[in-house]
């Protein structure tokens, strides 16, 4: 059972259902789809699925909670994936005017950290801004209304809203602050009795990294219409990403970096810093493709902790 979202994001993993990959290399895949990640990763914490993809701050708020639960893999990349959508009535036009007004973002998730990273990178206190929980279905009409002056959230909702707006919206950009990763997560004891599926399930993931590498116009082709994007947007979406499998220590430090935010903004009580190493099951990627996992990098990261 994998449970992974109608985005991009996962776009390996629609890959490897549409090509076949995973049949393949003998994996019976009984997909779960879900908006996004947040949702995914919740559906495994529930036992209602066994792998899922999902970007790193709910895994690292999941493990802040005390989850048990792990990473085998980074199936994408991208530090231009988030944005603020404003509209244009709101008086906004430059991002330290954000001050004193409301902000619809999906709280626990990539969007709330990029929220915070931008009002931080612009000198806005979050105690200057109204957070205004919602998910990205609820923000285009949200703006609309004008209950929100801008919202906080990532590709393909992002691009779709501002396309919907038009003129009456834009885009506030910053991709020198936040770099998502999504991961491939499961239940160590999952992963620990399930070790050649897992396997496998991360081979399907390494051909079509190399198919959509190799053949990228028809990898977009066969996932747009599933994802529900244009295929002029996907291709745009494309070329902001990196959709590689890898585990290497830049995503040890995205969430040693994320948990000091959480901490400080008491959202897991007093939870401590965790050691992430516990939470990072390099074996199975390791197996297969050992030049995707910098060991020199993690341990080296780890003396120095």
């Amino acid at each position: 059972r994998l449970a992974y979202a109608t985005q991009h994001d996962c776009a390996l993993v629609h890959i490897a259902v549409a090509r076949g990959f995973f049949r393949d290399e003998a994996v019976e895949i009984e997909p779960l789809l879900l908006s996004f990640g947040k949702q995914a990763l919740d559906t495994v914490l529930q036992g209602k699925a066994d792998l899922a993809t999902v970007a790193e701050t709910p895994f690292m708020l999941a493990v802040l909670r005390g989850e048990k639960v792990s990473a085998i893999a980074t199936i994408f990349t991208s530090d231009r994936n988030h944005a603020i959508l404003v509209r244009r009535a709101s008086g906004v036009s430059k991002p330290e005017e954000l001050a004193g007004k409301r902000v619809g973002c999906t709280l626990g998730t990539t969007s709330d950290v990029f929220l915070s990273s931008f009002l931080t990178a612009h000198h806005i206190s979050p105690q200057q801004v109204t957070a205004v929980p919602m998910r990205p279905d609820e923000m285009l009409d949200a703006l609309r209304d004008g209950r929100v002056d801008a919202v906080s959230t990532w590709n393909p909702p992002l691009k779709q809203m501002a396309r919907e707006l038009g003129q009456d919206g834009f885009l506030l950009e910053d991709p020198s602050i936040y770099t998502e990763k999504f991961l491939l997560t499961g239940r160590p004891a999952y992963l620990d009795e399930h070790k050649e599926a897992v396997t496998r399930v991360l081979r399907a993931l390494l051909k079509a990294e190399q198919f959509a590498h190799s053949h990228p116009e028809e990898a977009r082709a066969m996932i747009a219409a599933p994802l529900n994007i244009a295929p002029d947007l996907l291709r745009e979406l494309w070329g902001a990403g990196r959709f590689r499998v890898t585990l290497d220590h830049s995503l040890l430090i995205s969430l040693e970096e994320e948990t000091r935010w959480a901490i400080k903004r008491r959202l897991a009580g007093n939870a401590q810093m965790p050691n992430y190493l516990e939470h990072l099951d390099f074996f199975p990627l390791w197996s297969l493709k050992p030049g995707a996992i910098d060991v020199n990098q993690v341990v080296a990261h780890e003396i120095r902790r």
